[in-house]
């Protein structure tokens, strides 16, 4: 999707920043990243391990806060904002997926995608987050697990539980950190491909970090990270 004056960036930083202290060693992590994602997009962010990547994703979520420039996402400056505000931003617009599923052991898959929605609007009935919840993981094709306990489950079938839970909201924005990096191939793929159908249906921008080339070639953007400094790959992505 073309960003223009008329669809505004869903993500926008400038010569963003992040310095962290490791000890008495100072790290120069993220080094003036400049960045846009338009509504709905989709962009792949591969580079090698520590190159800043998760430290991004960090930052988009405010996770951690930007040491200098300027983070913006889904309309909201994130520079200067206190906890409780970062909290209340990412509970209305952000959802998040990692490499590890880390569902609530004692809850019900049903129950762990319903607490998520709890928390992101306290004032539903119940009854319609339960519905919400087991439409979530219907579309994840989970309707059959609704009662199953996370140790129940396989590995694959607790990341859609996991997708369930990030998309039950309908977030504006997707942060994916390695969600396939736990599964085998075959799960991997599922996931990857419900993940992507789901955001294209809910016009939900994702950002995902990955080492898998080829899954990142299905995205609409790709993006390369390096010692902490972010470039656009050109050309037409590779099967």
């Amino acid at each position: 999707m073309t960003i223009s004056a008329a669809t505004p960036p869903l993500i926008e930083t400038v010569n963003a920043n992040l310095h962290l202290m490791s000890g008495k060693d100072h790290l120069h992590i993220l080094k003036d990243i400049s960045l846009k994602i338009a509504p709905a997009e989709v962009v792949a962010i591969v580079g090698p391990s520590g190159s800043g990547k998760t430290s991004l994703l960090m930052v988009l979520a405010g996770l951690e806060k930007a040491t200098s420039g300027t983070v913006t996402v889904a309309g909201q400056a994130l520079t200067g904002l206190n906890e409780d505000a970062l909290a209340m931003f990412r509970r209305r617009s952000l959802g998040i997926l990692f490499q590890n599923f880390h569902l609530v052991p004692s809850l019900t898959a049903l129950e762990n995608v319903a607490l998520a929605l709890e928390i992101a609007d306290a004032n539903l009935p119940y009854k319609s987050v339960r519905a919400a919840a087991q439409a979530a993981l219907e579309e994840v094709g989970l309707g059959d697990r609704l009662t199953h306990l996370p140790s129940a489950l396989s590995g694959g079938e607790q990341q859609r539980v996991a997708l369930a839970r990030a998309m039950v909201a309908k977030p504006r924005l997707l942060l994916a950190d390695e969600p396939t990096g736990n599964l085998d191939q075959d799960a991997g793929a599922r996931v990857i491909a419900l993940m992507f159908d789901l955001a294209r249906k809910h016009q939900t921008a994702v950002v995902l970090i990955t080492h898998d080339t080829a899954l990142a070639n299905r995205a609409d953007r790709r993006l390369s990270m390096n010692r902490g400094q972010l470039q656009e790959i050109e050309g037409a992505p590779t099967a």
